[in-house]
């Protein structure tokens, strides 16, 4: 570029823009390329950031929307927010952690699927949904005329009156209304909705979705967005960001000038900048400061030696140095800013503060008795940001003149007028018309009012005000929300009020949407704060909505699912020994009890009811497994739950908003590091009380007095689509059965399902009976659970789960089986026998649903390190890891997943960073795939050892699931790859094989622990696997050579398949018989 730019005659300095919102020397570009990545996201965040300073705010949301996607993010201080990393490679564009974490700093934004090419749909539960999915640029929206069909909001624009047919793009580009009423018709007649009603509500609907991430993003950072001012731009943006900045609370939109083409404007303003981030660990109070000073001083020299380079006086260059802290065994840091001058005894009480106070802003709280810890330290050097005027980057319509005008009033200037539809109104609206390009400084202008310019419109619905300011720029103020119709009120029948909501499908969609996000804030609550690795890292943990009876509502799509249906049976008990009429505001509960809970003991429920005028109208629950519960380390040779730890039987744990101290003293007592246990169920009652927070507000916008009426719907709505669904399945009787480890000797579990119209029952009879020994039990409860999530997830998998969806099924199970156990039977290891039961079922289905069922996927294992650190602390942490998905005829199952759970793979730096414990190994093992038309995803290899020789032992649990039983995949696919738990010397040569498992004592480096999870089996018979694809697989590594002539029949060539030859050996093994 530079040689390029050269032979063009070009003699000014060239920059590049990094992630993080400077510019960038082509040196520096050339010698951190990866800082490039997301750039062009970057500028939507420097130009929010400089049309809010040009308007008078330095707090300010970023709102970008354009064809495709809506992008986010919040301005403090005049500055965007930086994150200190970012993903690539999305598996899921829009699912954080789906992608490659780089550490490099990156504006930190939310993109969702919401643009103006985002296609509408009505779902199972008759409800209208908007995205993610879109029509794009090609086909487009269907008033593009380019042959698209589906409803986009774009056609709802255009129908609602919003946009002009005939200036789209300038008038570049015409749109069809008749195209895009026949794309609405398709959502319209299944809702009994006019397309003009269906149009109303793809719009409202797109609003609301977009508003719900913002806040999610904003409220994760621990601020409230009513406190912003929003800058709405690009191509879609203006059209919906007052609807936006309302739902939001927010007061003031700034529109800024060719706001279609705001994003790119933010490259010009962007300062030369660069930061640097390095490691260097330690508990505030111990810090050595001369080091910590002296590394600070090396960053702030690099980064203006490269400032210098880029021809930045040094006078001109500023300097920020942050740190990244946590509360000591949290898993996720927050970010503070450190005094200029350098760190001494005499200005850390200031840090700490500081920390204290970020802290608290986001987490509600700082309980006594924790230890602050810094992780990174970062120094940002920058240079000035450009002097650069609002005026000097306005676009000015070219047909457009600037004479004064004869009429000084704004009403001179409509350009035309057409109906536009705004409900607050009532309806069709003869709604004026302005040119942009046209219109004055200190115009002023009241809703309903269309602003038109070559890139974008923007919409003021009534209520809402626009001026227009020096800078050109277009301020809207967002006027008050109109009191909406209370839905439940004490004097209306609760007939009444479910008919009412049942009338609006729109305002359903909405309503369910919004407790359904409410609900990921608790859970990204608990994420952000929780002190453990299998709750803040491995995700093992759920948040849901209860009604006041405990019956589900709504629960985080994250959520572990097993404890979706656990805990309200764990509410239900507790209001049982607490009865809802004897609760006080401020009373949260809790229990452990498997026989009530989730299973075992290390699952702990927190209860929260929600009083909203004296009555208890909800309750926010979470369950998260804790890292220790106290009780024996040697789960495998546990028979009774009094050797497995702390039992916790339904109880107070704050009392009218007081503290149980005694109770918390005696878990603390009675558990190993103590600190990280108590801390994960502060966690908890922070996430509740932001639930509640929520809760009572979503309510009083919406006129609820109770949730009897909206839980009542929700839930009858679900249970009907689960029904429909059922019958989809033809009736019959479908057995199964399936081979477990046991305990060393395999145990067969059979199963058999009723499908009967619109019910499903399942029967474990002839199931084991309750082990003796080893904790492999489980509760009926646990087994219920297991039994009825995974049909949930074939039959109505885009459905949202409440307690509505379970309604249709029934199960039993003998007692005293190992799917039914007593107390006091040990339960720890339950997992052994209950992650058996989703993939018994799918055998036992394939036969009536096989295009929804997988083939049985390798089952996930943990390592539990414990020990004493060189530090004298105390370390118990988890390496999760998972095995290879089955496949299905959807297509190969994925490597490495924690499937039936919804548990991620441990980060090997953070389990290093923790536990004196080195990885040597974590891999993909080749060839562990099950062979079939569709693979099994592949399984894994993990090994570790001590990494210091310091005479203390680690004591590691090592509990290998499929170890005796290999299960075979479906329609003649394969098993997945052998399991193994085995000790190595090293040489790699095999010391002991633990079997199905045990506690292993680690006393030196030169022992090295192995594990091997099991691939998934297959799906349909591998010589019908298309050869481009095995193909693919060998070049991946994923399949041996050996592998594709052994499993697959095809022959290689010089490294190659041959695919004429592999056809004939493929036609040979089949007439021959080969099994599959």
């Amino acid at each position: 570029l530079e040689d390029a730019l050269a032979e063009r005659g070009f003699g000014g300095r060239f920059a590049l823009m990094q992630s993080s919102g400077g510019t960038a020397s082509p040196r520096m570009a050339r010698e951190f390329p990866v800082r490039l990545l997301e750039s062009g996201p970057a500028g939507g965040g420097l130009a929010t950031a400089f049309f809010g300073d040009q308007a008078g705010h330095r707090d300010v949301i970023s709102f970008d929307m354009g064809g495709t996607t809506a992008k986010a993010c919040l301005i403090q201080a005049g500055k965007p927010d930086v994150a200190p990393m970012m993903e690539a490679a999305r598996v899921h564009r829009f699912k954080k952690g789906s992608g490659l974490p780089i550490k490099a700093p990156v504006i930190d934004m939310i993109e969702i699927g919401a643009g103006g090419g985002s296609i509408a749909r009505v779902d199972q539960l008759g409800l209208l949904k908007v995205g993610p999915r879109s029509a794009g640029a090609d086909p487009g929206p269907a008033c593009y005329g380019l042959g698209g069909k589906e409803p986009t909001v774009t056609d709802a624009n255009l129908l609602l009156g919003y946009l002009d047919a005939d200036f789209f793009l300038g008038g570049r580009m015409h749109l069809g209304r008749a195209a895009a009423e026949a794309a609405m018709a398709r959502v319209a007649e299944p809702l009994r909705l006019s397309t003009l009603e269906a149009a109303w509500g793809v719009y409202t609907i797109v609003c609301e979705s977009m508003a719900a991430a913002a806040r999610v993003h904003i409220v994760e950072k621990g601020r409230d967005p009513r406190r912003y001012t929003m800058v709405g731009f690009g191509g879609a943006g203006p059209a919906h960001a007052a609807r936006v900045a309302r739902i939001l609370g927010v007061r003031e939109v700034v529109i800024p000038p060719a706001s279609g083409a705001a994003a790119a404007l933010g490259f010009l303003v962007a300062p030369i900048s660069f930061e640097f981030v390095t490691s260097l660990p330690g508990v505030l109070d111990e810090l050595d400061l001369d080091a910590v000073n002296a590394l600070l001083g090396d960053l702030e020299a690099k980064g203006r030696a490269l400032l210098t380079e880029a021809d930045v006086a040094p006078a001109a260059m500023t300097v920020t140095r942050r740190a990244e802290m946590r509360l000591l065994g949290q898993v996720h840091d927050i970010t503070v800013t450190l005094p200029a001058e350098a760190l001494a005894c005499g200005n850390m009480d200031a840090v700490k503060a500081a920390f204290a106070t970020e802290y608290t802003r986001l987490y509600t709280h700082l309980y006594t008795g924790t230890v602050i810890q810094a992780i990174n330290w970062r120094v940002l050097c920058a240079g000035p940001a450009p002097n650069i005027r609002a005026a000097d980057i306005h676009v000015a319509n070219p047909d457009s003149v600037m004479e004064p005008r004869l009429d000084s009033t704004p009403r001179a200037l409509i350009k035309a007028r057409r109906r536009a539809w705004f409900a607050e109104s009532g309806g069709w609206v003869e709604t004026p018309v302005y040119d942009r390009y046209a219109l004055r400084p200190g115009d002023s202008l009241e809703g309903p009012v269309i602003v038109e310019e070559r890139e974008s419109t923007t919409v003021v619905p009534p209520g809402d005000r626009l001026a227009v300011d020096d800078g050109l720029n277009l301020r809207l103020t967002i006027g008050q929300n109109t009191p909406l119709e209370p839905l439940r009120t004490a004097a209306l029948p609760l007939e009444q009020a479910m008919a009412r909501i049942e009338r609006d499908p729109i305002g359903l969609e909405i309503m369910w949407s919004r407790l359904v996000n409410l609900v990921e804030e608790c859970w990204l609550t608990v994420w952000r704060t929780a002190f453990s690795l299998i709750i803040g890292e491995a995700q093992d943990f759920a948040c849901e909505i209860l009604d006041a009876r405990g019956n589900s509502l709504a629960h985080s799509p994250r959520a572990m699912p097993v404890f979706n249906l656990t805990l309200p049976l764990a509410v239900k008990a507790i209001l049982a020994r607490f009865p809802v009429e004897t609760l006080q505001p401020g009373d949260i509960l809790t229990t452990n009890d498997p026989w009530i809970c989730a299973g075992h003991l290390f699952d702990v429920a927190i209860v929260t009811p929600v009083f909203r005028d004296g009555n208890v109208v909800a309750i926010i629950g979470t369950i998260g497994h804790v890292a220790d519960i106290g009780g024996t380390k040697d789960s495998l040779n546990a028979r009774e739950i009094y050797e497995e730890g702390f039992q916790i039987p339904p109880m107070k744990l704050y009392r009218a908003g007081v503290l149980n101290e005694d109770l918390v003293t005696l878990l603390a007592e009675n558990v190993r590091k103590s600190e990280q246990v108590v801390g994960d169920i502060h966690a908890m009652v922070s996430a509740n009380a932001s639930g509640a927070r929520r809760l009572l507000d979503f309510m009083a916008e919406y006129g609820l007095e109770d949730l009897e009426a909206l839980a009542t719907v929700i839930q009858n709505r679900a249970e009907a689509a689960m029904r429909e669904a059922i019958r989809s399945v033809p009736d019959g009787v479908y057995t199964s059965e399936i081979w477990s480890d046991g305990m060393g000797t395999p145990e067969r579990i059979p199963v058999e399902v009723v499908v009967k119209g619109d019910t499903i029952a399942v029967d474990f009879e002839g199931a084991p009976p309750q082990a003796p020994r080893g904790g492999s039990n489980c509760t009926f409860g646990y087994a219920a659970a297991h039994t009825t999530y995974p049909l949930k997830c074939i039959l109505s998998p885009a459905v949202p789960a409440n307690a509505g969806s379970y309604r249709p099924f029934t199960v039993t199970a003998p007692e005293g089986s190992i799917l039914n156990c007593t107390k006091p039977m040990a339960v720890n290891t339950r997992t052994r026998t209950g992650w058996y039961i989703a993939p018994n079922l799918f055998m036992a289905l394939a036969r009536a649903v096989p295009q929804q069922v997988q083939a049985f996927t390798g089952l996930p294992a943990s390592l539990l390190a414990y020990g004493v650190g060189p530090d004298g602390r105390v370390y118990n942490d988890h390496l999760f890891q998972g095995g290879g998905q089955g496949a299905s005829a959807r297509g190969d199952g994925k490597s490495a997943l924690l499937w039936p759970t919804s548990a991620a793979n441990t980060s090997v730096e953070l389990f290093e960073t923790r536990t004196p414990v080195l990885v040597l190994e974590k891999g993909l093992v080749a060839d562990t795939g099950g062979a079939g038309r569709h693979r099994g995803g592949l399984g894994q290899v993990v090994r570790v050892r001590k990494l210091l020789d310091d005479g203390r032992p680690t004591l590691a649990s090592l509990h290998p699931d499929g170890v005796m039983t290999r299960t075979p995949g479906l329609f003649g696919g394969r098993p997945g790859g052998a399991v193994r738990g085995v000790m190595l010397d090293p040489a790699g040569r095999v010391v002991h094989d633990y079997g199905i498992g045990a506690l292993v004592t680690l006393s030196a480096p030169d022992q090295i622990l192995e594990i091997r999870l099991a691939g998934g089996a297959g799906y349909g018979d591998p010589l019908d696997r298309p050869v481009d694809e095995v193909q693919r697989d060998l070049d991946l590594g994923y399949v041996t050579a050996e592998g594709t002539e052994r499993d697959y029949g095809c022959v290689l060539v010089n490294g190659g398949i041959d695919p004429a030859a592999t056809t004939a050996r493929r036609v040979a093994l089949k007439s021959d018989g080969r099994p599959s």
